[in-house]
Order: structure tokens, then sequence, then C-alpha cells
């Protein structure tokens, strides 16, 4: 397999993150929210990585950071995070969440979280092999 090349996501990537936001159980984006959404992991405290095999989008993630009232430092959140099902388990993922963690530990982050649906058990056999480990519940509630 050719190597993969890690690297900020751009504009131009936005037809194929549109793609794994649909294979993440996200259809309904349109090609101009996706490029809105890069958009704004251009801010200060946010980021969008891909994973480019041979001029192809192969993979994302993207991360935010900030400060807790209840914590020293900041926490770094990995808000998104998907590999093309075509190419799993080929070590796209781990390169991906390594290069993810690395940008999140040069932002000061003392604490990593990332959050998975409870359907998706591949994904968090993932995370507790790289070390995750499930600390806490999250509760939400939807806008009406």
């Amino acid at each position: 397999m050719t190597p993969i090349t890690i690297r900020q996501a751009a504009a131009s990537d936005a037809p194929f993150i549109k793609i794994l936001l649909s294979q993440l159980g996200y259809p309904d984006f349109e090609e101009k929210d996706v490029v809105e959404k890069i958009t704004l992991h251009g801010r200060d405290d946010y980021h969008m990585l891909v994973a480019d095999l041979d001029n192809k989008v192969v993979g994302f993630v993207s991360l935010h950071w900030f400060d807790l009232a209840h914590w020293h430092g900041k926490l770094g959140r990995i808000t998104s995070f998907c590999i093309d099902e075509e190419f799993r388990s080929r070590g796209i993922g781990r390169q991906m969440l390594q290069a993810a963690e690395k940008i999140l530990l040069k932002q000061d982050c003392v604490k990593l979280e990332v959050t998975s649906n409870l359907r998706r058990t591949d994904a968090h056999a993932f995370y507790l092999n790289a070390g995750y480990v499930e600390d806490s519940r999250r509760f939400v509630k939807y806008r009406t």
C-alpha cells in the first residue's frame, strides 16, 4: 500500500469527507455544509486532519480543545473520526489517532477524550486498544 499523508483538511476535501460523514451515519450533509465545517476547524481551538492516499481522502478526524472549570489544563476532544470502510484495519486509524493526539498534547491538553456511539463496538475496541479507558457517562438533550 502506498504510504498515507496526514495533513490539515482543505475545502477541496469536502466531497470525500461528505462520504465519510455518511458512513458515520450522517448522510444529510451537503458539500457546502462540509466546507463550512472545514473552515470552522481552521480556528485556533479546532483542527481537522485527513488521511490522503493517492490524492483520495480515506479518513478524517476533527479536534477541539478547551479549558474546563474543574480541571487544571485543557481537555482535548476528538469530535469525529472516520476511516473509509474500504480502508479499515490497515493501520490508517492508528496513524490518524497518533497524529491527533500529538496536536492535542501540543495544545497542553491534560485529558484526551473521544465519544463514540454505543453501536460502534469495533470503534470502542480500537480506542481501548489505543490506551483509552471508559470513565464517565454522557447525557444529551436535543433541542426540539
